[in-house]
């Protein structure tokens, strides 16, 4: 277990964090020296982004409703609490959306760093390739930057990657990740909220399965089923 403080904010992170983000690092399954570079790598990645991400919920929380802040990074993740803190719908709205607000932040700040190094043409198409998977043509001097500095380019490639992918899913209409949490507060009843989660954690489960993404599938099945039980709790409309 580690703890610390980071702008008065109590900060836990659990063991089971670790182990899955070397579990989707792949860093349990490849023991070449490579692979274990790039696993250290993508959990160094992960850990700030996720970081960034839930400080954003605290501290917008502290700025909107007060109360005692504290962070958790998790098996899945991270949670951030505001404890005894009191939020208008409009509040609760932007401590919410200030996660992954500053989890594409960060994206951007990083695609600013890829642009003073690599140029805007170069580091669009880099980022292009890395989310996207798109062909571009790239200048010889970036191609030889990328293949003399392998940690380095690894370390943007997971900082643009997380950011973007990570956040898209995050938004979301599946309770309780942020954008079910939105959700949550403009759709009535509350059975309907999980009705809307059960239909795109499926959806997202199946699409996980298609592309071989074993963690993408067990994550949002174990979602759909989690919310198909909150919605039995609540009683069928």
């Amino acid at each position: 277990m580690v703890r610390f403080t980071l702008f008065g904010i109590p900060v836990e992170i659990q063991p089971w964090f670790w182990l899955t983000l070397a579990f989707l690092s792949g860093a349990l399954t490849s023991f070449t020296p490579e692979a274990m570079q790039y696993g250290l790598i993508f959990i160094l990645a992960a850990t700030v982004s996720i970081l960034v991400h839930e400080l954003g919920h605290a501290l917008t929380g502290m700025r909107l409703g007060g109360g005692a802040a504290k962070i958790v990074l998790w098996a899945f993740g991270g949670l951030a609490y505001n404890q005894g803190g009191r939020f208008t719908k409009s509040g609760r709205f932007w401590m919410i959306a200030a996660g992954p607000g500053a989890g594409f932040l960060l994206g951007a700040v990083v695609l600013l760093i890829m642009i003073a190094i690599f140029g805007p043409h170069d580091a669009l198409n880099l980022t292009g390739r890395w989310l996207f998977g798109s062909q571009s043509s790239f200048s010889h001097d970036t191609i030889a930057f990328v293949q003399d500095r392998k940690p380095l380019v690894s370390l943007l490639r997971s900082m643009i990657w997380i950011n973007f992918w990570w956040g898209m899913l995050n938004l979301l209409p599946v309770h309780p990740l942020d954008g079910g949490q939105i959700t949550e507060l403009f759709v009535k009843p509350r059975q309907r909220v999980h009705q809307i989660a059960i239909v795109a954690a499926t959806a997202v489960a199946a699409f996980g399965l298609w592309r071989g993404d074993l963690f993408m599938a067990l994550l949002f099945g174990y979602l759909a089923w989690q919310n198909f039980q909150a919605m039995k709790k609540l009683g069928w409309q």
